[in-house]
């Protein structure tokens, strides 16, 4: 398949199939091609690159560290092996190590949007928010991320998006905000829409269809559409994590305070739907979040693992697991004296029906996912549930969060100890 006499074109080659195994999830197959390599071509850099990303997939990181420093040694593969290791050493929660390989990486390439929105993460992540934000900008220079992350961001228009942005360069003008990333990112970063709203001439702001609804009833002044809406006539356009360099550049900037509300007419109707209370307190829960590529792996867990807050008997459990989760929650009910109450999926996929519902519970109960910031934005009393190296927007330690006011952060001591975090929430509801 690979001749020895073309090692530049075989390199590419190597680079591609990798590229589609990675994607697939095929890191076993991965891993078989780049040792099969390697029994005869032991110098060659793309196979070590390729085989400590197939390591990397399988979460066997030290041994990726390891074969990306062998691809360090060839010039083809030293850029890609040191944002690896970075990434690596990040996954590890060995920060000040991720952030020297980011800047080796840049080192050799210092255009290179990748490790440059690295940087930025960690810097967040540890509550440099300052320059963290003004590295986050460069995300837009990156075709990764705007293949797969721009959320409602038409792609042709990613160039024309104003970034490093002050609140200056806002004043009175007609804005265009538009949300990107997942729905939770949306969620988060609105949090910003009030302050420009305060500022701008007027705001336009185009969201996820799902949260319209919930934006509209939340903020004054403010026209919120979905990208079916057509054309918009404004003086700047901005992704809604832009909102941060202009908004949030210290600890202080962060108000914490609620920003989002339903309709009283939707809360009300949540109230009824619920019926009287039977038990001292109402309690959302979900325990699954993120997908294959975000880490779901490492931030869900089960019901089961979920029993020592599920087995209160003061407590009424309502499931805010977005999907469809019925058969899991009746084995999980089997046998129940309190079982957890299910609603369709049609009754919440809309944001604010959802906000309705978590509007009148006591607490809820989550593992990292949208559903945190949807309640943290209520100002509704939360208990998050954090792997050992939790998502930057949660950031690096403490047990609270810049966005969120009435969110308490719960983390892993160490990766997949999730009995000492749920044994911790059980415990927290005796506060309430």
């Amino acid at each position: 398949m690979f001749g020895a006499d073309r090692p530049e074109t075989d390199g590419q080659r190597l680079r591609a199939q990798g590229d589609r195994l990675g994607l697939e999830g095929r890191y076993d197959e991965m891993l078989a091609l780049a040792d099969d390599l390697l029994k005869t071509r032991p110098h060659m850099g793309e196979a070590w690159l390729l085989r400590g990303d197939a390591l990397k997939g399988q979460d066997r990181l030290e041994a990726a560290l390891e074969a990306y420093g062998k691809a360090i040694a060839s010039p083809q593969t030293a850029f890609d092996a040191h944002y690896g290791r970075a990434l690596a050493f990040d996954d590890l929660g060995r920060l000040d190590e991720a952030s020297m390989a980011f800047e080796a990486a840049l080192a050799l390439r210092p255009d290179a949007p990748l490790p440059r929105f690295g940087l930025a993460l960690l810097r967040l992540y540890r509550r440099a928010f300052a320059a963290g934000w003004d590295d986050y900008e460069d995300r837009w220079r990156s075709e990764v991320f705007v293949a797969g992350c721009r959320g409602v961001v038409p792609a042709g228009m990613a160039p024309l998006l104003a970034t490093r942005v002050t609140p200056a360069d806002l004043a009175g003008r007609r804005v265009l905000v538009i949300g990107e990333q997942g729905v939770g990112d949306e969620l988060m970063f609105s949090s910003m829409i009030p302050d420009l709203a305060r500022i701008a001439a007027s705001v336009v702001c185009v969201t996820e269809p799902r949260l319209v609804r919930l934006l509209s009833a939340s903020f004054d002044n403010v026209t919120v559409t979905d990208p079916s809406g057509g054309s918009v006539d404004a003086d700047i356009a901005i992704a809604m994590g832009s909102l941060g360099g202009a908004f949030r550049r210290e600890a202080a900037d962060f108000p914490g305070a609620a920003y989002l509300r339903p309709r009283p007419e939707v809360r009300a109707r949540w109230a009824e739907r619920l019926g009287p209370r039977r038990t001292r307190l109402r309690v959302g829960i979900s325990w699954r979040g993120g997908t294959a590529g975000t880490g779901q792996h490492s931030r869900s867990l089960t019901l089961d693992q979920l029993a020592p807050v599920l087995d209160r008997g003061d407590c009424e459990f309502v499931n805010l697991q977005y999907g469809d989760v019925g058969q899991e929650v009746a084995a999980a009910n089997a046998g129940r004296a309190n079982p957890i109450r299910l609603f369709p999926r049609a009754e919440i996929d809309d944001f604010e029906d959802l906000a309705g519902l978590v509007a009148n519970l006591d607490a809820v109960v989550s593992v990292q996912t949208s559903l945190v910031h949807l309640a943290g934005a209520l100002g509704q009393t939360t208990f998050a549930l954090l792997p050992h190296r939790a998502n930057w927007r949660y950031t690096a330690s403490g047990e609270t969060m810049p966005w969120y006011g009435s969110v308490r952060l719960i983390r892993q001591a160490e990766p997949g100890a999730w009995a000492q975090v749920v044994a911790q929430a059980a415990a927290a509801l005796d506060s309430l």
